[in-house]
């Protein structure tokens, strides 16, 4: 029995190492990707700093916080 074939074979990621240097050569790509990266660092930092305040509010009085 043979093994199971890859999805990925040398020619389709040649193809896929082509376009990613293409896309880097342009700067709207770049910009965008920028932009994409430090909006869902931002919202992760968001929901940390949320839980971490909820979590200390909650040792300190007790209870839930406000909302």
């Amino acid at each position: 029995m043979s093994a199971p074939r890859t999805t990925w074979s040398r020619r389709s990621a040649a193809g896929w190492n082509r376009r990613l240097r293409a896309m880097s050569d342009n700067d709207m790509v770049k910009r965008l990707a920028w932009a994409g990266l430090l909006a869902s660092v931002g919202a992760l930092a968001s929901i940390a700093t949320t839980r971490l305040a909820a979590l200390i509010y909650r040792r300190l009085f007790g209870e839930d916080p406000p909302e």
